[in-house]
């Protein structure tokens, strides 16, 4: 039965407001995208630093990344200003994250070494306030409305200009490869330029954005009992757990395709339109994704898109070397659960910081969005390693320089198939399973906000 649509008007938030304030996503997606891409690729061909050497210098900047979320997200929601507790962040962060940023993709007089700490501590620098800002950014969003529809639809103009975001960088680069001949030259003035662009969003952000008045908020709780109490919040793990599996998804998806499109498909110069098809296709899903969880449910709608993407899964696991239309088709179908994926847990994520200010009396949206952070970057981290690992156990041959592209043997080949098809489509049935532990409903979330307006808790 569809429910009906109990939007307040107080709760609506014009068009306008929405667009600048998913503008803030660029400021996370357009770095992160280009460090993805070519972090390694710099420090190795064009930086000219030993392959060990480079990967020492993001791996000690990794570990930093991994633990820095949770501590971050706790002196977020300790921090006590005129500006507030998130815009505050927003304001002054600016600037450096576009200065660390930069500082990435310049290439110092050094020796080895002395090279290797200059990126890691580059890495750290810009990790630190990407860190603090993301979190922030994203903790401003139940401030925003406390509608259960108004949120899913926030979150999907958010997660447009993200993809966006993406999309602007890589197009960007290979744009300015066309023009700049010389790589050196080439990274330092797409560091510049993203440096620069990436400093405006947050400023955006923070004239356009409120937050509840200071005088409103209880003191903070001691950091171990504020760990241990988001950390036993129960619909929050389910949250995270369908996360995690459904972002793991995409990341083994992302990391695979070019190996699928090399040795599987054999079209190794179309591996990039099949990335850019994708993506492109999960900006034009999300206004049926919100419109489905507006009729629907977030979580019902969650299943539906994981359980499409399941199909075309399991399509591409089964499908021809010779079938690169189909690919093709596939990759655009795989839009729906891409964007059902990037939309809907971040939408429950402030249904469930209510239920837990409804429990505690607290306002922590820091510790929760710095919790999925880690999540996130855990699963990515996570499905890099495992492919890494299978295709060395299958047998996997690295291309030679200058050489055509290897014949891989059976074995390696099949596991490409597995990372793209039936592996990921079992992750996602467990994050199916997840989901449908959920408890938070249309109805159970006007149930708690009834709860908080008569204890005063929400205007």
């Amino acid at each position: 039965m569809t429910a009906a649509n109990t939007t307040l008007p107080s709760d609506k938030i014009p068009l306008r407001k929405k667009i600048l304030f998913s503008t803030g996503d660029l400021s996370t997606s357009i770095p992160l995208a280009i460090i993805m891409f070519f972090q390694l690729y710099f420090l190795t061909d064009i930086a000219r630093l030993p392959a060990d050497l480079a990967g020492w210098a993001i791996g000690i900047g990794k570990v930093w990344d991994a633990v820095n979320d949770p501590l971050f997200g706790l002196i977020s929601d300790r921090i006590r200003s005129r500006y507030g507790r998130r815009r505050v962040v927003l304001l002054f962060g600016a600037l450096p994250l576009g200065l660390t940023f930069m500082l990435m993709w310049l290439i110092p007089p050094f020796g080895k070494y002395a090279m290797m700490a200059y990126y890691a501590a580059a890495f750290i620098l810009f990790d630190s306030f990407f860190t603090f800002i993301h979190v922030s950014y994203n903790s401003l969003t139940p401030e925003m409305t406390q509608d259960y529809d108004e949120r899913s639809s926030l979150n999907g103009f958010r997660m447009v200009f993200s993809i966006a975001g993406t999309l602007g960088a890589i197009i960007l680069a290979t744009l300015l490869q066309e023009v700049v001949p010389d790589a050196r030259k080439l990274f330092m003035i797409l560091g510049i330029a993203l440096g620069i662009v990436s400093m405006i969003p947050p400023l955006v952000v923070f004239v356009v954005t409120k937050e509840k008045p200071m005088q409103e908020m209880p003191a903070a709780l001691p950091p171990k009992a504020a760990i241990k109490t988001t950390l036993s919040n129960r619909p929050f793990w389910y949250i995270m757990g369908l996360y995690l599996f459904s972002w793991t998804t995409a990341s083994i998806i992302s990391a695979v395709l070019v190996y699928y499109a090399n040795y599987y498909l054999k079209v190794p110069d179309q591996a990039n339109y099949f990335v850019l098809l994708a993506e492109a296709s999960a900006i034009m899903f999300i206004p049926f994704v919100v419109w489905l969880a507006k009729k629907l449910d977030k979580k019902r709608a969650f299943m539906i898109g994981m359980a499409t993407w399941i199909l075309v899964l399991l399509g591409l696991a089964l499908q021809q070397p010779n079938q690169v239309l189909l690919a093709y088709i596939l990759a655009f179908l795989s839009g729906l659960g891409i964007a059902s994926a990037y939309v809907l847990p971040w939408a429950m994520i402030p249904d469930v910081i209510e239920m837990d200010e409804l429990k505690t009396g607290q306002r922590r949206e820091g510790s929760f969005y710095a919790f999925a952070s880690f999540f996130q970057k855990l699963g990515t981290g996570l499905a890099l390693w495992a492919l890494g690992q299978a295709l060395a156990q299958a047998g996997y041959l690295t291309p030679v320089e200058g050489q055509p592209l290897p014949a891989q043997p059976e074995a390696a080949v099949n596991a490409i198939r597995m990372a793209i098809g039936l592996i990921p489509a079992v992750l996602l049935v467990v994050s199916i399973l997840f989901a449908w532990r959920y408890p938070i409903t249309r109805q159970e979330h006007r149930h708690l906000r009834d709860q908080l307006i008569e204890r005063g808790g929400e205007g």
